[in-house]
């Protein structure tokens, strides 16, 4: 049975109206339902209330941002910015396109107002912090960014969906499977919570593109003989990322922080000598891993007997490896 997926499209509302008008043309031509606030424009608690009712039904949540904060609520909080954070509350797959160049908006589709500049700016970081986003900067290429990103996500990340009545077996089956729709539903919801009060919540985290100095120990070796000495490597989280967490598609314990750097060290970098990262580092990537939702720990007993703490890789962190992955691979390909 041909299964069509709902999208929900997000934006401020005038000034993204060409844009969000392109990306519920692409969703229609990809054969599926766009659900939007066209007519019905996020800008009161009643509406913002009717609008949680269209998400929760909706498979996807696409949110584009311009140069505009948008309409503020009594708190201060923009109806778009709210619908974000209640898609993310509720497990969605979100997919975001923040523009990527906004001293090229045209001053009549940005913020003129310090507060609110300082409210999307945050809101930009909010959405760009722990998250893989693409940023545009032509309606074009928005357009094109949309329409492989929803392909990709529905590919590897399929939902729910909604498929033709008559295309059910029977009365019967039908409402066995609107209940297990339910029941799946409510399931997911509670689990996103429970992975979201489990993960802790921090601050002005580094991104992927920053830098971390990583100091090891290495055996140098010459006709002298051999000694012991400290060396460090500048890595990016990105490249910290896609060297660990392969090591932790099953449980293991932290000293596979040290050797997969190692391993990466050799292999990408060209080093000759296997390095042994100080523990003061390996503790220092293991936070960050797990402050990002990357990794999770829990304790369990170690064949030499005690309590030992255990990395394993999360859903999140598999989605972002892979994420990862597909960049490396289309940049190898051109």
């Amino acid at each position: 049975m041909q299964k069509k997926y709902q999208v929900f499209v997000s934006s401020t509302f005038r000034d993204l109206a060409d844009e969000r008008q392109d990306a519920i043309r692409s969703i229609l031509d990809l054969g599926h339902i766009p659900a939007g606030m066209e007519l019905f424009p996020a800008a009161d608690t009643e509406q913002l209330t009717y609008i949680k009712k269209v998400i929760d039904e909706c498979d996807y949540y696409v949110l584009i941002m311009g140069g505009r904060y948008g309409s503020l609520d009594e708190h201060g909080v923009s109806y778009t910015e709210r619908e974000y954070d209640y898609a993310v509350s509720t497990g969605k797959v979100v997919l975001a396109f923040p523009h990527g160049d906004l001293a090229a908006i045209p001053v009549g589709k940005s913020e003129t107002a310090d507060r609110m500049r300082d409210n999307l700016e945050q809101f930009r970081v909010k959405v760009m912090t722990g998250r893989l986003v693409r940023e545009w900067k032509s309606r074009e290429q928005l357009e094109a960014m949309v329409v492989k990103s929803l392909v990709r996500a529905m590919a590897d990340f399929p939902a729910v969906g909604w498929i033709r009545g008559d295309a059910a077996a029977s009365e019967d089956i039908l409402v066995q499977l609107n209940q297990v729709r339910g029941e799946k539903e409510a399931l997911r919801i509670e689990v996103s919570k429970l992975k979201k009060a489990a993960t802790p919540q921090v601050d002005n985290l580094a991104g992927f593109d920053e830098s971390i100095k990583v100091n090891y120990k290495y055996t140098h070796h010459d006709r002298f003989g051999s000694e012991i000495r400290n060396g460090s490597a500048k890595l990016t989280w990105r490249e910290v990322t896609q060297a660990v967490l392969p090591s932790f598609m099953q449980p293991r314990t932290r000293a596979f922080i040290s050797s997969s750097l190692s391993t990466y060290l050799k292999e990408i970098k060209d080093a000759s000598y296997s390095a042994k990262v100080f523990s003061t580092d390996v503790d220092i990537i293991a936070s960050q891993l797990m402050a990002l939702g990357l990794v999770s720990s829990h304790q369990a007993n170690a064949t030499q007997g005690g309590l030992t703490e255990f990395l394993t890789i999360t859903e999140f962190g598999k989605k972002t490896l892979l994420e990862f992955s597909t960049v490396r691979a289309k940049a190898a390909s051109s």
